[in-house]
């Protein structure tokens, strides 16, 4: 349970990491594209890759680094470690998503701001995609809580499996 909570600890921070990187892109962004939906597109293919590498990097490295690995090689147990981490990572998400869905027919002004610090705080993605489908903003919220938990969960699995895509590339090659 210690590992979990260090990883999910540390997904957190890549979570902060990928929106400060994606606060460093919205000037470069607008400069190409102004605002227009090809500059939120454009943001969005930039800072969600980013997400997803240092997300599925930092799960790798635990998944790797788990001592059952090697001592119990037949448990299934890594398979929802992952999952469990990015999920209590996404713990502050989620508490401003209800807080946005409770509050969205009576208190107007506790629901924009949970939605503006929901939307700063999954940068990389809730800004473009709210900017992109802005009729759809409880979808977008929802939706951006899928990637915080699947790529923790798959960079896990590859890490205790020792899987790595390069090494698999250069086998068919």
């Amino acid at each position: 349970m210690k590992k979990i909570l260090k990883l999910s600890l540390s997904l957190l921070a890549n979570q902060f990491l990928a929106s400060i990187g994606g606060f460093m892109c919205v000037i470069f962004v607008w400069l190409i594209a102004r605002d227009s939906i090809y500059s939120h597109l454009i943001f969005l293919l930039i800072t969600y890759p980013f997400f997803i590498y240092i997300e599925f990097r930092a799960a790798f490295n635990y998944g790797f680094h788990n001592p059952d690995r090697r001592n119990k090689p037949e448990s299934k147990s890594y398979i929802y470690k992952g999952a469990l981490s990015g999920l209590i990572s996404a713990i502050p998400l989620i508490v401003l998503i209800c807080i946005y869905i409770v509050t969205r027919s009576s208190n107007v002004i506790l629901s924009e701001t949970a939605k503006l610090y929901s939307r700063i705080i999954c940068m990389y993605y809730n800004w473009p995609m709210c900017n992109i489908f802005p009729n759809h903003v409880t979808a977008v919220l929802l939706s951006s809580i899928i990637g915080v938990v699947i790529f923790p969960m798959l960079g896990y699995i590859a890490g205790y499996k020792n899987f790595i895509l390069r090494d698999k590339i250069y086998e068919i090659l």
